[in-house]
């Protein structure tokens, strides 16, 4: 069964983005897998997220764009981090991810609501293509763990003129997962912001 943990932060963050700045800092949920699928419009995937959420794809899909964005493709975020894994993954998890992802840098993928803002995924490609180098391989992944392990920096400072796009967040997405079935009593009153930072595991 598909973990919801991830694709439920994400629907979470859209009412709360400033708590993205908190998740920076935790390890990633459970479900990473399925909320790239999510992102990449992958049609079973988005059936089942539809199905255990109430939401609608649209708004999957911009939640799941969202979170990628805000979490794992933040500039200071590990490799590890920006193709949703964890040093521990398998190596054909990370292939996977960075393929997803890729799916959804295309600009095919490119919803109206982010082409109208001018929103160009494109910034992004050159952490996915470094990440993707550096973990593609056994040896180099090795030897990105060590570097990791001493602490070396391995992302790029921006370049002049880079800017960082943001998605517009919808404010009347209720959180936590339970909350996002449309027979939920939790949808007629806002869930607190701990149910979403628990999917991470931390508390306010």
């Amino acid at each position: 069964m598909r973990s919801p943990d991830a694709i439920a932060a994400a629907l979470g963050m859209l009412s709360y983005p400033r708590m993205a700045h908190k998740a920076r800092r935790f390890p990633l949920p459970k479900g990473i897998t399925f909320l790239l699928e999510i992102a990449a419009a992958e049609p079973d995937a988005l059936r089942d997220a539809v199905s255990i959420t109430g939401r609608s794809e649209p708004t999957l899909r911009k939640a799941a764009g969202f979170f990628i964005e805000q979490v794992m493709l933040d500039e200071k975020a590990d490799y590890y981090r920006m193709l949703g894994a964890s040093p521990s993954a398998p190596a054909e998890d990370i292939r996977r991810h960075m393929a997803l992802i890729m799916r959804w840098l295309h600009p095919d993928l490119v919803m109206d609501h982010e082409r109208d803002g001018g929103f160009n995924r494109s910034l992004y490609a050159n952490r996915v293509i470094a990440a993707w180098d550096a973990l593609k391989s056994q040896s180099r992944r090795s030897a990105y763990d060590s570097t990791r392990l001493r602490g070396e920096p391995d992302t790029a400072p921006p370049k002049p003129g880079d800017r960082q796009p943001s998605l517009q967040p919808q404010s009347s997405v209720p959180t936590g997962w339970q909350a996002m079935r449309p027979d939920s009593p939790a949808r007629r009153r806002p869930a607190g912001l701990s149910q979403i930072l628990n999917l991470f595991g931390f508390r306010l």
